[in-house]
């Protein structure tokens, strides 16, 4: 039976994606740059932000300071003196970010007669007003912006090479219970396309300098002459540089599409052809995908995601992130089947291959929660400060997001998917997995946002917007790509095996 996606299903998807684009625009314009501020006397406060230090930077705060302090002539000068602000762990603002210092001196100006008998110094209300809120400017570096573009780019990317990975891992292992699933696999990482062109934006805009969320691509931060010079981002060059980041990136990306161009060739080939010859070429390019990804998945998650920290490492960073994308995948997996199901286009998906699906859903929250917790604890335990300060500043200015994230995604799967019943209830798997599936989103938030916005982080019209756009764009991906082979594999080896899979 062939699929062809519904009037009300593209309404549904590109509807959710509108309104996701009209929100993120909506938040894109209430980016702001935050601020904090110390007194030095009444006449000079010393402003730290945390952020890429240029000229546009202290025009906005200079500017935004002067609208809300009428009255007063102000001069800003860099207070960084040659000190090395990277290197600094000991503040309780963007521990591993760049933090750039200015002075601001300012005096009354002349003829000003609402300051006549004030006792208040305008030290004291410049603090009072950052404290408050009041002073801040527009992020000329779309920080947010860029952190947010990241985040979503790399979530629906996983969920797209998440599928990739267990279709190969499918054919790899000879499986038979999932070949009735298979083409739902082929329609998830079809979506692939979306993240790597997403990804790629953020990479070219990064090397470019439109944006910091890489330090190490800031050539201030090697330079030994310059005052913001970083000697611990200097020693990792040979590996952090832009033309390496680049030749991996192009080996990542093209690898993993054109697995996925073969296998949906080889697919449409089987149903054309059929017998057992494309079957063993796909057994034998699976284990090929398998060992490129047992390296690449590693790679890639250090040179996206673990390269903003560019002080702290953690060895077990590549499984944790690939058992996220794993899970996410399954999840996926698991809507779309239950939405195609309840629509009577996968007769020979029975409760035993829903229940399968379910136990997978299962054992990867296990796997994931079980790495959160290694991860945390060892490096915790030890109290290295270059190694905890990656959880110091998550516990400090995350604390609801870092554990919030890992409870849902541990406590929830505990309780109700360790009952058989549950693993076969579509109520349950939909509204479980819908938690697990957003809570895997913030996973990612929580891996980005500490790194490039800080404590400056907040979910608001931009995070939601930018999000719904991405799903509603993904899905109807999907389901477009799924209505373009009929649902069932033709003439697979083990095509009677998994119409029959009962237990």
């Amino acid at each position: 039976m062939n699929y062809k996606i519904s009037d009300k299903a593209k309404k549904v998807t590109l509807g959710v994606a509108i309104v996701g684009l009209v929100l993120l625009v909506i938040g894109f314009f209430q980016q702001k740059e935050f601020v904090y501020a110390n007194k030095i006397d009444d006449h000079s406060v010393e402003i730290k932000y945390n952020g890429h230090a240029d000229q546009d930077a202290q025009n906005a705060l200079k500017e935004s300071i002067t609208s809300k302090l009428t009255g007063y002539d102000i001069e800003i000068h860099d207070a960084n003196h040659g000190h090395n602000e990277h290197a600094t762990n000991d503040d309780s603002h963007g521990h591993h970010g760049p933090t750039f210092l200015w002075n601001i001196h300012f005096k009354h100006a002349e003829n000003h007669s609402s300051l006549i008998g004030s006792h208040e110094s305008g030290a004291d209300i410049l603090i009072d007003k950052v404290n408050n809120g009041e002073i801040s400017f527009f992020d000329n570096g779309f920080r947010r912006f860029w952190s947010n573009l990241l985040v979503n780019g790399f979530f629906f990317f996983g969920i797209a090479l998440g599928a990739l990975f267990y279709l190969a891992l499918h054919y790899a292992t000879e499986s038979g219970w999932g070949v009735v699933l298979l083409r739902i696999f082929e329609g998830i990482m079809s979506a692939m396309p979306i993240g790597i062109g997403v990804l790629l934006v953020v990479f070219l805009a990064g090397s470019f300098g439109a944006h910091h969320i890489y330090p190490w691509m800031d050539s201030d931060l090697l330079d030994p002459n310059s005052s913001h010079f970083d000697p611990i981002i200097y020693g990792k060059k040979a590996y952090l540089n832009l033309p390496f980041f680049w030749i991996r990136v192009v080996a990542y990306f093209t690898t993993f599409y054109l697995f996925l161009k073969w296998f949906k060739k080889k697919s449409k080939e089987q149903d054309e052809i059929g017998g057992t010859e494309s079957h063993f070429k796909m057994y034998r390019r699976g284990a090929l995908f398998l060992v490129f990804f047992a390296v690449f998945s590693s790679t890639m998650s250090w040179d996206f995601i673990m390269s903003i920290d560019t002080h702290w490492f953690s060895t077990l960073f590549g499984w944790y992130v690939f058992s996220g994308i794993w899970l996410s995948g399954m999840i996926m997996v698991m809507m779309i089947t239950l939405y195609l199901r309840k629509g009577g286009f996968l007769p020979n998906v029975n409760e035993s291959h829903i229940h399968d699906v379910g136990k997978w859903m299962f054992a990867l929250s296990f796997l994931w929660s079980y790495l959160w917790f290694s991860q945390f604890m060892l490096i915790w335990y030890s109290n290295i400060p270059e190694e905890v300060i990656y959880f110091t500043e998550r516990i400090e200015n995350y604390k609801l997001l870092f554990f919030g994230t890992f409870i849902v995604n541990f406590f929830f799967p505990m309780v109700f998917f360790m009952s058989r019943d549950t693993k076969r209830s579509a109520g349950f798997l939909i509204v479980i997995g819908l938690i697990i599936f957003i809570g895997h989103w913030f996973d990612v938030f929580n891996m980005v946002m500490p790194g490039t916005l800080f404590d400056q982080w907040e979910i608001g019209l931009l995070e939601i917007g930018m999000f719904l756009m991405f799903l509603g764009v993904f899905v109807f991906t999907v389901l477009n790509a799924i209505s373009k082979s009929p649902l069932l594999q033709k003439n697979h080896p083990f095509l009677e095996e998994s119409k029959h899979h009962e237990y």
